[in-house]
């Protein structure tokens, strides 16, 4: 034999041993149960929020600083 058929015996081979490479015994899958249809959560009407602006960020700058005494 040359070169070339004993490099594609043995790529062959390989890959006849190498199967897919899954583990442990072959089966068939189950058939799922069928599952009842799943319908959307309802969500409740909310109102919303009354629109009032929301106060600025405190500048640590313009805090007067406090000596930890309280």
């Amino acid at each position: 034999m040359n070169r070339n058929a004993r490099l594609f015996a043995a790529a062959a081979l390989m890959a006849v041993l190498s199967a897919c490479g899954a583990k442990g015994p072959l089966f068939l899958p189950e058939k799922p149960a069928e599952e009842a249809p799943v319908t959307p959560a309802t969500t409740p009407e909310t109102t919303p929020a009354p629109a009032v602006p929301a106060e600025p960020p405190i500048d640590p700058a313009t805090v007067p600083a406090t000596d930890g005494n309280g």
